[in-house]
């Protein structure tokens, strides 16, 4: 009868566990990426639909000298990429709604920001008008931030807060 009883309070104590250590998995599975020290916000208008919006060189300065937080992509007019860098933005953009300033590279060489970054395409990170990151075309450890939507959202991820 004692050997019963254990087995009966042993087995609800290892259902117990079982079911908590899925309840975590399951709820912290799919979760946004959790907000760490390195993180911040674009600005709130950025936070809308999940488009691209196309700029020109003279409304980069005024972002610049408001101290704006945004996310720009200048691009050139082909892409040597199998597959296209703008429609792997576009998946994670989708997913959080966020809004991506889009600048043709001609009018961006035009910028402050073409001191730092000199190639297209590349997705620049600025906060407060100034430039945190961006992924460079020629650099192989961006290749996949390019081709994957996945790499693309850890590294965004590791700046900007993502919300659904």
């Amino acid at each position: 009868m004692k050997n019963k009883k254990f087995w009966i309070i042993g087995g609800i104590i290892l259902l117990v566990i079982i079911g908590g250590i899925l309840a975590f998995y399951f709820f912290n599975n799919d979760k946004e990426v959790e907000k760490n020290d390195n993180q911040f916000m674009l600005d709130s208008e950025y936070y809308k639909d999940g488009n691209y919006i196309q700029i020109d060189n003279k409304k980069v300065e005024d972002l610049v000298n408001n101290k704006k937080t945004f996310l720009l992509f200048t691009y050139n007019n082909y892409c040597n990429f199998p597959i296209p860098c703008d429609s792997v933005f576009k998946k994670v953009m989708d997913k959080y709604k966020i809004d991506v300033l889009k600048i043709p590279f001609e009018e961006f060489k035009d910028t402050v920001f073409y001191e730092k970054v000199k190639i297209a395409p590349s997705l620049i990170i600025v906060k407060e008008g100034e430039i945190v990151d961006y992924l460079n075309a020629d650099d192989d450890e961006d290749t996949d931030r390019y081709q994957k939507d996945d790499a693309f959202k850890k590294w965004l991820s590791q700046y900007i807060v993502l919300k659904k």
